[in-house]
């Protein structure tokens, strides 16, 4: 099976973490990555090939930070 590798990008734009990954596919290996991205920037990457690029949902995180601030509501 193909190895994987998933960087996690901090703040200051610089590799933070690297976590590798064993998938079937390039498409199992973009689906586990994007469950890994919750707020944080993703890069996955076999070999010298980036796949594809992961970005947090910038309304989903403002929604979050709302009921964390008290200031929205989940639905009920």
């Amino acid at each position: 099976m193909p190895e994987y590798r998933v960087y996690v990008i901090g703040e200051d734009g610089h590799i933070s973490l690297r976590l590798d990954l064993v998938c079937a596919n390039d498409d199992a290996a973009k689906e586990r990555a994007k469950e890994l991205a919750d707020d944080r920037v993703l890069e996955l990457w076999q070999f010298d090939r980036e796949i594809e690029t992961f970005k947090p949902d910038p309304i989903k995180n403002e929604q979050v930070a709302g009921w964390l601030k008290g200031e929205l509501r989940p639905p009920k």
